[in-house]
């Protein structure tokens, strides 16, 4: 059992009141996982909140975008995997034809962030593999652009903006055209150097309220259209009860886990304890049987004038017995042959 498991099993098993609860959800944000997955419910508020995010991470307009929740698991603790939003584009904000899939994710979980990569090239081989009909060919594949909000630093660089693609390595001045881009956006991160410093305080606005639910003391349409979502679903009663069900659904799953975990550790512990009685019983006799033989050996190669010193050879190199228990069993062979005289 990890260190990390066993600390596992302080969960509290208190429930949880109506008042709590509404607390709760009014001090939440959009990075949590509840409310965003309860913000994006509704296929309308879905598409403003993902136009938001994408406007604020792309720098223009996108519209005319289908919204698909991906995501597997509705939960209240906001350290769970990430919501995943998919967002599908046929046409721009110009009116021009286009296939792009955009996949969204808030992610509050900062030991995932070893893994990130590979998870994203995961998720982007699901979709391929969704979006790719039997017979189609591979031009027909859509661009893929993930899109990851999140609360800690994924790179450490402290920059607000990560993009990353795939290049060809040999020649990096050939551009290597696999349609897919991966671009992180830290919400407590520094605008990059390179940014147009208009869409640079835009993002860091929207990136902001999403991570603390504060607000720029200027306007800001995006801002004030996801605050007025968020502010009617925190809000809504059936969110509220819907977070008490939810509470009460994962206490009864931790308890049953760490019953569990609790029946795993005392069978480990038992099992531990068994051998290690085993062995030191083991141990003891071994010792007392081997103390018998050389004090049995001591007092035979006394009758039979055999040397002291060949002897001690005899008990170190057979027996195995350590040079400094010899002198004390010589001690007690001569008491034992004194006794019989």
């Amino acid at each position: 059992m990890k260190q990390k498991d066993l600390l596992a099993l302080n969960i509290l098993e208190t429930e949880i009141t109506i008042d709590d609860a509404r607390k709760a959800v009014q001090e939440m944000n959009l990075i949590d996982g509840f409310l965003f997955d309860s913000s994006t419910e509704d296929e309308e508020d879905a598409k403003v909140i993902i136009g938001v995010i994408l406007r604020a991470a792309l720098n223009r307009n996108i519209s005319n975008i289908n919204i698909t929740s991906q995501k597997n698991f509705q939960a209240i603790d906001t350290k769970y995997h990430g919501i995943r939003m998919d967002a599908y584009l046929t046409r721009d904000d110009r009116g021009d034809v286009v296939a792009t899939v955009y996949d969204i994710e808030i992610e509050n979980r900062p030991s995932d962030k070893a893994s990130l990569p590979k998870r994203l090239r995961f998720y982007n081989s699901l979709s391929d593999t969704k979006l790719l009909g039997s017979g189609k060919g591979y031009e027909k594949l859509p661009d893929y652009i993930s899109i990851t909000v999140l609360s800690y630093d994924p790179f450490d660089a402290g920059d607000i903006y990560y993009e990353a693609r795939s290049v060809l390595t040999t020649h990096p001045d050939i551009e290597y055209q696999d349609g897919v881009t991966h671009i992180y956006l830290y919400c407590n991160g520094k605008i990059n150097d390179n940014f147009n410093p208009e869409h640079g305080k835009h993002l860091e606005e929207v990136l902001k309220y999403i991570v603390s639910g504060e607000k720029p003391s200027t306007p800001n349409t995006d801002i004030n259209t996801l605050d007025t979502i968020v502010s009617k679903i925190k809000h809504r009663a059936e969110v509220t009860t819907k977070y008490m069900q939810q509470w009460d659904r994962e206490r009864i799953m931790k308890r049953e886990w760490t019953e569990a975990v609790t029946k795993e550790v005392t069978e480990l512990v038992t099992e531990q304890v068994t051998q290690q009685v085993t062995q030191q019983v083991t141990q003891q006799v071994t010792a007392s049987t081997k103390d018998a033989a050389a004090l049995s050996a001591i007092i035979f190669n006394k009758k039979h004038n055999i040397s002291d010193e060949d002897t001690r050879a005899y008990l170190i190199d057979e027996l195995g017995i350590p040079e400094s228990k010899i002198d004390a069993l010589f001690e007690k062979a001569d008491e034992k042959m004194a006794l019989t005289k």
